[in-house]
């Protein structure tokens, strides 16, 4: 399938890039879909200060873009290794971790719960960076965004846990 996926070039990457996005898309009407009902009541990032609430206002937009990179990440392996490597099962885990961070966050509005998992996607972002950058440094660059946000994100949560502003 990824041999099929890397043979139709541009077409393929827009079919990796795109999805990831929709998968964002996804993440975000769960987000408002399920915040009547007070599922995704979410963390009040946006209490922490100025910076906090500069990520609170744009964070649905910065995630778009997060996951075009992973998207376009899973696809610039496809297009190397033409199988679905161990590396390109990172991306694809890191993918479902970032779409999953709505539900395990805003449902269960627990910063210390976010922060924990903030780790774990750093984590697996961080060995994802690593394992990919010997056979597409450009698939590793760009999943250094993620690892820069998920990190501010971070901060604020401790911010927030410590009461702290940001």
């Amino acid at each position: 399938m990824l041999k099929r996926l890397a043979g139709l070039g541009w077409i393929g990457w827009l079919l990796c890039a795109a999805g990831a996005v929709l998968l964002a898309v996804l993440a975000n009407l769960y987000i408002i879909v399920a915040r009547p009902f007070g599922a995704t009541l979410g963390i009040p990032i946006d209490q922490t200060g100025p910076v906090g609430a500069v990520i609170a206002a744009i964070v649905p937009y910065v995630w778009l873009f997060l996951y075009a990179g992973m998207g376009t990440t899973f696809w610039l392996l496809a297009a190397k290794d033409q199988r679905m490597s161990g590396r390109a099962w990172l991306v694809v885990a890191l993918v479902l971790l970032c779409v999953g961070y709505p539900v395990y966050t805003g449902s269960l509005n627990q910063p210390i719960v976010a922060l924990i998992g903030n780790g774990v996607v750093l984590a697996v972002a961080a060995i994802a960076v690593w394992a990919i950058w010997p056979i597409s440094k450009r698939g590793a660059g760009l999943l250094v965004p993620v690892i820069a946000w998920v990190s501010l994100a971070s901060v604020a949560l401790v911010a927030l846990i410590t009461g702290q502003t940001f």
